[in-house]
């Protein structure tokens, strides 16, 4: 006996396919990809936030430190007066224990002199500009020398030299030639206080320098009948 057979349903390709994970045909049930974030990343990041926030911090203390203090602009040696080109104002931070003046001494130190060498970029400190100190048992003259008394190599304070008494042209004469040949020329020892500067006539140049106190009004005399000439001293 013969038996028919049913044809066997065929099954929908979509039975045997599972769905991708967030695909369209996935379920919601279906679980989720998730992202991962790197440790050293939120580290790095956390880093930079602090380094920012403390290079801020800095700034602004630094920013509200600053000060207005006095600087050189130009070289102004030992015993020269300060002329208001020579001086001027910039805003740093100073450490503690740095000597400066502020801005505002800028007008009372025009004219004074500088008591120590004073490079262009230094800061000015407190006793770097005023009177010039007088060493006890000395005295101070000014001298105006006419062009040929005076070497015209660089003389800064603090050069030994001695002025030497010339002899007035009408003695000269009297004593003969060979008789002031013979005679010695009477020298005093100085240090020069100020470098010799330009006098207004552009012929001649005045000169601070300091002797002993016996022999200043000598001295002083004989500058004022314009006898006298400087000669630089070796050490």
């Amino acid at each position: 006996m013969l038996t028919a057979r049913t044809p066997r349903a065929r099954r929908a390709p979509s039975d045997d396919v599972v769905a991708a994970p967030g695909s369209p045909e996935a379920g919601t049930d279906a679980p989720r990809l998730r992202t991962r974030r790197s440790p050293v990343l939120i580290v790095a990041g956390l880093l930079c936030a602090v380094l920012g926030a403390l290079g801020g911090a800095f700034a602004w203390t630094q920013a509200s430190r600053a000060q207005s203090v006095l600087v050189m602009v130009r070289d102004v040696a030992r015993g020269e007066q300060l002329r208001s080109g020579d001086v001027g104002v910039v805003s740093i931070s100073v450490a503690e224990g740095v000597s400066t003046l502020p801005a505002s001494e800028l007008d009372r130190l025009i004219g004074r002199h500088a008591r120590v060498d004073l490079p262009a970029g230094s800061l000015l400190g407190a006793g770097s500009v005023g009177a010039l100190p007088l060493t006890p048992g000395t005295a101070r003259v000014g001298l105006r020398l006419p062009a040929g008394r005076v070497p015209t190599s660089p003389m800064p304070a603090g050069t030994r030299i001695a002025v030497v008494e010339v002899a007035e042209k009408s003695e000269a004469q009297a004593l003969g030639a060979q008789r002031e040949a013979e005679k010695a020329p009477r020298s005093t020892d100085a240090v020069v206080v100020r470098a010799p500067v330009r006098a207004e006539d552009r012929t001649s140049w005045l000169l601070d320098v300091e002797v002993s106190a016996d022999q200043a009004p000598r001295l002083a005399d004989l500058a004022s009948r314009d006898r006298v000439a400087v000669i630089v001293r070796g050490p």
